[in-house]
């Protein structure tokens, strides 16, 4: 791997830099030791030596960086393969066989392209091409690699590439190499903030991307069940239309209210015609008693007892028989009273609970929206109704009436 070349105050600080600013060697203490001891005659034939290195190693970077660049045009062009086994040879392959990393040889492709960016402006502004990249490979490879990037504004770039040499030896040369680095450090720092900002304003997309894509699955959900609803309020409209259907409804206890009360009503005429029949003996004997008649006073006194049982068993029957006849009244009032007032709250729902006629509005609102009106409240509540109505139906055993007629809806 080919050496850096680090700029003066990357270096040890020493006497060198202030004798020759552009001297530059590796950062190696007991070589720096060795040109620190040599008098300015004996340094100056090093100083030769270390530039003419220094040149040859950066012209050599630039030759690799344009051979790398030549490679990787090739290979993107079209997939190179072998007659065996069909391998893809690719351009970071062919880097490892030639014993290069990657990263360096993009490096010197990015060293060679900005030389020729470089070239190609001082063609196009009239400067001096040569200076400017003598300038340019003076310096680090860490400031070559920020103004490749584009990460130090075009005046500082400026300044030090068009710089006399004779200037590299003086401290303003030293301030504008220090400029550089604060100019590239400010960028860096700008473009961090720049990459958190984008972050940000991804995830702030992204987070409302996701927001619309909830309402969207909220609205479609809420348009099938308003769907769903407008169907139903159709179906109901219909048969609301319709003309009621009146069926008998027969009660599980019709049968024995009535043959209970068949029972108890013959039971009363058999015993209203006993008491008759009874009635007109009595008289008869009471008669033929008077005419010295066959009746003797014990018959009469026999038919005035049954006489008097016979009355009081009229009088229970009749009594029973009223109240069976009230229970049964009560029962139909129950009832009229139930199904009159049942058909009457059905029939005012879809006049006073017109729900559907909020479904242009609901589908403009979200979710989180309609939770802040009553609309929900109000859906509890019929909801418990509904509840109340069908512990009422639990409740209630046996239809009370059979002889009358329920109006189905």
């Amino acid at each position: 791997m080919m050496q850096e070349i680090k700029k003066p105050e990357e270096q040890t600080p020493s006497p060198l830099f202030e004798r020759y600013g552009n001297f530059q060697i590796p950062n190696d203490a007991e070589l720096a030791g060795f040109y620190q001891g040599l008098n300015n005659e004996e340094l100056l034939p090093f100083v030769r030596l270390e530039t003419e290195y220094v040149n040859i190693v950066q012209g050599a970077r630039i030759q690799l960086g344009q051979v790398f660049r030549e490679a990787q045009q090739l290979f993107s062009k079209r997939g190179m393969r072998s007659d065996r086994g069909y391998t893809q040879m690719t351009f970071e392959k062919w880097l490892k066989a030639h014993g290069h990393t990657k990263s360096t040889s993009y490096r010197l492709i990015e060293l060679a392209n900005t030389v020729d960016k470089i070239q190609a402006q001082a063609l196009e502004n009239g400067d001096d091409a040569a200076l400017m990249i003598d300038n340019f490979l003076s310096l680090s490879q860490a400031d070559q690699l920020a103004i490749a990037k584009g990460q130090v504004d075009q005046q500082t770039i400026s300044m030090v590439l068009k710089a006399d040499p004779a200037a590299r030896n003086s401290p303003a040369w030293q301030d504008m190499l220090k400029e550089l680095d604060e100019k590239k450090a400010e960028m860096a720092e700008q473009a961090k903030k720049l990459k958190e900002q984008r972050e940000q304003i991804n995830q702030l997309t992204q987070r409302n991307s996701d927001l619309e894509r909830s309402r969207a699955d909220t609205t479609e959900q809420l348009s099938l069940e308003m769907q769903e609803k407008r169907h139903l309020q159709i179906q109901l409209d219909e048969a609301q239309a319709q003309e009621p259907e009146r069926v008998e409804v027969p009660p599980e206890d019709y049968v024995e209210l009535k043959e209970r009360k068949l029972e108890l009503e013959s039971q009363l005429q058999d015993t209203n015609e006993t008491l008759n029949a009874v009635k007109k003996e009595l008289h008869e004997a009471q008669t033929a008693a008077e005419a010295h008649s066959k009746y003797t006073q014990e018959d009469i006194d026999d038919l005035q007892s049954q006489l008097a049982e016979l009355t009081e068993q009229n009088s229970e029957l009749t009594e029973k028989l009223e109240q069976q006849a009230t229970k049964v009244d009560n029962k139909q009032a129950a009832f009229k009273t139930v199904s009159s007032r049942s058909t009457d709250m059905l029939s005012a729902i879809p006049k006073t609970l017109d729900v559907m006629a909020l479904a242009h509005d609901t589908e403009q609102l979200t979710a989180e929206e309609l939770q802040q009106t009553d609309l929900p409240a109000l859906a509890n509540v019929l909801e418990d109704k509904a509840k109340q109505i069908r512990e009422l139906l639990r409740d209630s055993e046996r239809i009370v009436e059979g002889e009358y007629d329920e109006v189905k809806s």
